[in-house]
């Protein structure tokens, strides 16, 4: 079972014009209702996304600053930030002249038993989630050592059966082997990231702005060597609503 990876090109915007936008799908096809973008863009430049009632977006701010508007709201985005979109939402991006802007948009199919729950819930799925990744709570997990940093980037229930998370640590360390049946998972490297990611007999090098698709119910590992750093966001992406319920059974967050 091999493990599919794709690098995002850092320096695309290297050399490029006033005005020049890159949009490039990746990870086509991996996994079912899911869409991602890698969207670099210089500015002076304007993204107009609109709603779509069958589908949730999630942008990642990789680096950069730009100016979100949804309505009549305008936030400012500068640096590593998480951005739960209201459902149903058009937004806009708006890169002024001297700036740049690099982000993943995961855009995140809904089913009916998704668009049920979210009624009885519609207060959080109409508002925003926007934090800093640097500020986002942080949590212990068995599989994991006690010197490594994770945090909950999007906690469960903000997106139906989508949740993310970062892990960071030093070699010689590890993240103990395990499996998880009931979600696909991604990892995206953060800057300094050299670690090996092993899924049945098979091992990937995930470096800085690599994604790398974790078969799903494969038996896998993480490990870094001494000198090196492990860094990465992952991202679950559950089957079904129940399936959601081992984020509350393995993560024992250390602030609320």
């Amino acid at each position: 079972m091999n493990i599919k990876t794709e690098k995002l090109s850092a320096d695309i915007l290297i050399g490029r014009p006033e005005g020049f936008i890159n949009r490039k799908r990746v990870m086509i096809h991996e996994i079912d209702g899911v869409d991602i973008e890698y969207i670099s863009a210089k500015g002076p430049q304007q993204i107009c996304e609109m709603p779509d009632p069958d589908h949730y977006d999630v942008l990642l701010s990789l680096n950069g600053s730009t100016d979100l508007i949804i309505n009549d709201d305008e936030y400012s985005i500068d640096g590593n930030c998480i951005i739960k979109i209201p459902y149903g939402s058009e937004y806009d991006i708006r890169i002024d002249a001297g700036c740049e802007f690099n982000y993943l948009k995961i855009r995140k199919g809904l089913d009916e038993k998704d668009k049920q729950l979210m009624v009885t819930e519609w207060d959080s799925h109409k508002a925003i989630y926007l934090k800093a990744l640097s500020d986002c709570p942080t949590y212990k997990e068995d599989i994991k050592s006690d010197k490594t940093l994770n945090r909950m980037i999007l906690p469960e229930g903000k997106v139906p059966r989508f949740c993310m998370g970062s892990v960071e640590t030093e070699g010689p360390d590890e993240v103990a082997a395990h499996d998880h049946p009931m979600l696909d998972q991604l990892f995206f490297g953060l800057p300094g990231c050299r670690c090996n990611c092993h899924a049945d007999g098979d091992t990937a090098l995930l470096t800085e702005n690599l994604l790398l698709h974790i078969p799903l119910g494969s038996m896998h590992a993480v490990s870094v060597e001494e000198g090196n750093k492990l860094a990465y966001i992952w991202m679950d992406f559950f089957l079904t609503l129940e399936g959601e319920k081992y984020m509350g059974e393995q993560h024992q967050m250390d602030d609320k």
